[in-house]
């Protein structure tokens, strides 16, 4: 085992340290992961609180084995010029009181890396348990009310605890014509939203499930019209745009479904402008739900593409969102809460500044959507940094150069695993 914990009187010169009993902002040193070189440094975790560590024998001088090597090392260690080690000291306290004593609060006491692990898991059971539930209604024609309540159930739960994580794996996937993934998905971003807007948990409740079955009309139609790829007919469109009354015949059947969750579902593709369908229904008369829903649907359609339109990235997708507001065709007001839920830059993505560097995104900031704090894992020419470098926008100096982001970047293709830089070092 190349890791152990060690008590902070046990630590020596030649230690490689890769783990702090305190949360990394409560102490001056910009990375929990270094090796130990000067006596200096040793003092400074004791001044913090420090009572124990954790040392890589791999990368550095183990407690039992080889300290005999260092021993001449340690007592022969000049001792450091007090103006110097003053100013080093300094220094790195300076350094990170600007990155990291200013950090989102946000971030304590949270492992952003195991949030992504758990909750990728989590999801894959909720997509089967919702992907059976689909299955069964498309077999029966019926909705087991019992069944929709709890995993309706699962979804609140789940996504309130889980928020970031939840927007990021709906964000990263690819478009399925499989219905369970975007009844998920939009479940998913429903409850975020109605949270955001002050719901109740009754109410995140009736509008959980009116998004969970918002297009179980769609079960009734032929699957070809549902291949993103597909160019539709005029006949295929009137077919498709049939789908929320399908939805509400299928609901119905059964006498557990509320009034309120039919209408809701009926009306989540009238726009506010009068266009949209079914066309008998005023936007007037649409509730907050229905109009919620409309912009959660729609985010995921646009991030996956579906008939025939192409996929687009987060950013993009609520850029499209807020163009269709300013027509009048969706909610403004729901429109820029979604915004601010998600971000623009949101948690986990790997982006790109107008430096060169790249980095991946670790909190928003409320004040200012383009800028988040990111942790920097890649210089100009793309390579890896020694160890990865956090850095707040909001702690920046005004009239310094502050840094854009100019893209986001799609993880796997540049390689990047982001479960494991997070892993490593943003445990907070």
């Amino acid at each position: 085992m190349s890791q152990k914990t060690i008590p902070i009187e046990a630590l020596t010169i030649g230690m490689y340290v890769c783990g702090i009993d305190r949360p990394w902002m409560e102490t001056p040193f910009l990375r929990h992961r270094f090796s130990i070189r000067t006596h200096t440094q040793i003092e400074k975790l004791k001044q913090c609180g420090v009572k124990n560590l954790t040392i890589d024998v791999n990368h550095g001088v183990d407690t039992e084995q080889n300290l005999e090597d260092h021993d001449t090392a340690n007592r022969t260690e000049q001792p450091e010029p007090a103006n110097t080690v003053e100013s080093d000291v300094q220094a790195e306290v300076q350094l990170a009181t600007e990155r990291i004593a200013n950090l989102p609060h946000t971030l304590r006491g949270r492992s952003l890396s195991n949030e992504l692990s758990s909750t990728r898991e989590v999801r894959s059971q909720m997509l089967e348990s919702v992907r059976d539930l689909l299955s069964s209604i498309a077999t029966s024609g019926i909705i087991q009310a019992n069944q929709v309540k709890d995993v309706t159930h699962s979804i609140i739960a789940q996504t309130l605890e889980h928020e970031e994580a939840c927007i990021a794996l709906i964000r990263t996937r690819e478009f399925s014509a499989d219905l369970h993934e975007h009844s998920l998905s939009v479940g998913t971003l429903a409850v975020l939203l109605g949270r955001l807007i002050g719901y109740d948990d009754a109410q995140l409740r009736t509008l959980g499930t009116a998004a969970l079955l918002h297009d179980v009309g769609l079960l009734r139609i032929p699957s070809s019209l549902l291949i993103a790829e597909n160019r539709l007919s005029k006949e295929d469109h009137e077919l498709y745009h049939s789908h929320p009354q399908l939805s509400v015949e299928t609901l119905q059947e059964s006498s557990d479904i509320s009034d309120e969750i039919q209408e809701i579902i009926e009306a989540h593709h009238v726009h506010l402008d009068g266009t949209g369908y079914p066309t008998h229904m005023s936007s007037e008369t649409t509730s907050t739900s229905s109009r919620l829903l409309r912009v959660v649907d729609e985010y995921d359609e646009l991030l996956t593409g579906q008939l025939g339109l192409p996929p687009m990235s987060g950013k993009q997708a609520l850029r499209e969102l807020y163009q269709r507001a300013q027509k009048n065709q969706l909610d403004q007001q729901l429109v820029s809460q979604l915004v601010s839920q998600i971000g623009i830059y949101p948690i986990y993505s790997l982006v790109e500044l107008n430096t060169g560097e790249r980095g991946i995104v670790t909190a928003h900031s409320k004040e200012n959507l383009l800028h988040p704090t990111i942790l920097l894992i890649q210089d100009a020419a793309q390579q890896l940094f020694a160890e990865p470098v956090p850095i707040n926008f909001a702690t920046m100096q005004k009239g310094t150069s502050i840094p854009e982001i100019i893209k986001v970047l799609d993880p796997e293709q540049e390689g990047v695993h982001v479960e494991q830089f997070l892993t490593d070092w943003v445990t907070l």
